[in-house]
């Protein structure tokens, strides 16, 4: 890249972080290089909003599932060494395992054993996750759950097969797996600032996870040791990027490991803790390789486009942050393509007495709603204007939905809650979040308003027949229309 370009991609990238910065719509660190020369690495916001900490290019995050990248390569390593071979039935490793005689080492690495996700299981959230467990406890939590399909014969993205790799990778090398990481990996590449989070040990400069609930609030709590080879470790923006050079290079394995990793294209799923894929940028195909992350406040995805040797990596410490939007945008910048940036906006001030007919539940699925249910829709929406944390969200939240009869896989709630309307609505991964909506237009039957912490925009429509409606678009672009469930909807 000539000089006077790269002085302005530069810019390019700056501008268009700090006008996300600026919105309220980023708090995390970024690093965009090409090559050996960085273009961008920056943090933004706070890396701890109670005590006024700002994120650095030091802060260390939580990076979830970009830990299985990690724990494929050390399972490559030994196969290098001689102590396992991928094509291995697990039963060698793991006796007593169910079907261990059909699950290969490659089925778990390339998400086909048909092993369910124990994040998944219904406890999870409420209990799981908050407890203290073993390697082999939290493999005993889903060993003896049914197959989702034959190994092989199928694809689907769980985190349980990389809770088996780390206990594999413990028994054949003989340590533990931090310490198995730590030798074989962060110390032979200088990743000083990465590693296992066991919740014990002091991490300084170390991110605190955040979710939205109205405002910013602290997630909650999860027992790290229970994420052992699949999302246990932490790392910075400056490791990864060491990370992403060393790919390049022989340091850790052989060239053709490397072609193994990373020379065919993979299911959407990913396969050894990467998905290669194809993107057109810029009127021209690039080969991406990339992964993202969650862990319980935070949200990270690391970009790789590997011919022209470009890495995206951009780490938040909200988890409503849209980084996959993010990272696409940085990474048109860089290839030439031109991103639009958010830009100022005005909020309205609209009398409360005005916006509170605007709350509401809203249906994405039109259809008949019985009266006496529609008569008790006021009470469901009182309970839910309370629920101001993802605990009641789990609990509380739901049950309020089937104690109405309501279907929350088509249900968004609008709420009215300080004098402001809420926008109360799933996003990653199902979680449901509340964020405020900001009117900034109105017209005589029509209110356009803004969200806070995330770029979404949102068009309430009055009919003529009075009923109330939406169109909602989300930072990718998608529309949800929706409609107000009254008694009168037929």
């Amino acid at each position: 890249m000539r000089t006077s370009n790269a002085s302005r991609t530069v810019a390019k990238l700056n501008d268009y972080m700090d006008a996300l910065a600026n919105r309220g719509y980023f708090n995390g660190v970024v690093l965009v290089a090409e090559g050996n020369k960085i273009l961008l690495r920056k943090g933004y916001g706070m890396a701890n909003f109670e005590h006024d900490v700002p994120n650095s290019p030091q802060t260390k995050f939580r990076i979830g599932s970009l830990t299985k990248g990690f724990t494929a390569m050390a399972v490559l390593q030994l196969q290098e060494q001689g102590k396992l071979r991928i094509d291995d039935p697990i039963k060698i490793y793991i006796p007593d395992y169910p079907n261990g005689d059909i699950i290969t080492i490659h089925h778990l690495l390339t998400n086909t054993s048909g092993i369910p996700d124990y994040p998944s299981f219904p406890n999870y959230w409420k209990e799981t996750m908050r407890l203290y467990a073993t390697i082999e406890q939290t493999i005993g939590s889903f060993k003896d759950k049914q197959l989702q399909f034959l190994p092989g014969e199928g694809f689907s993205y769980t985190s349980s097969p990389y809770i088996l790799l780390g206990f594999i990778i413990e028994k054949t090398s003989g340590i533990s797996y931090e310490r198995y990481i730590s030798e074989h990996i962060c110390k032979p590449l200088n990743l000083v600032n990465t590693g296992c989070e066991d919740g014990r040990t002091l991490l300084k400069q170390f991110a605190s996870g955040y979710s939205i609930c109205k405002g910013i609030i602290p997630t909650e709590y999860v027992d790290m040791c229970l994420h052992v080879g699949a999302g246990v470790m932490y790392s910075t923006i400056d490791d990864l990027y060491l990370w992403d050079r060393a790919l390049y290079r022989d340091d850790l394995i052989g060239n053709h490991v490397r072609d193994q990793l990373f020379g065919s294209m993979t299911s959407a799923v990913g396969s050894y803790g990467w998905v290669v894929t194809e993107q057109s940028i810029n009127n021209k195909p690039r080969k991406r390789v990339w992964h993202n992350g969650t862990m319980n406040g935070f949200y990270v995805e690391f970009n790789r486009y590997i011919d022209e040797e470009i890495a995206i990596i951009v780490l938040s410490n909200i988890n409503l942050t849209p980084i996959d939007i993010i990272s696409q945008c940085l990474a048109k910048i860089v290839m030439g393509e031109e991103v639009a940036k958010p830009g100022a906006i005005q909020p309205l001030d609209i009398a409360p007495n005005k916006l509170e007919k605007y709350a509401g539940i809203y249906s994405t699925a039109e259809g008949n709603i019985d009266p006496l249910q529609a008569d008790r829709l006021t009470e469901a929406l009182d309970q839910l204007t309370i629920i101001d944390t993802p605990r009641f969200a789990v609990g509380l939240f739901y049950d309020t939905f089937y104690h109405f009869g309501i279907d929350p896989s088509s249900t968004v709630v609008v709420t009215f809650e300080d004098n402001r309307l809420n926008l109360f609505m799933q996003k990653n991964k199902g979680a449901w979040f509340k964020y405020e909506l900001i009117p900034v237009s109105q017209q005589t039957n029509t209110l356009k308003c803004v969200t806070a912490h995330i770029e979404e925009q949102l068009e309430f429509h009055t009919d003529p027949d009075g009923h109330l409606r939406f169109i909602h678009f989300d930072p990718a672009g998608n529309r949800i229309d929706a409609v107000k469930l009254t008694a009168e909807i037929n």
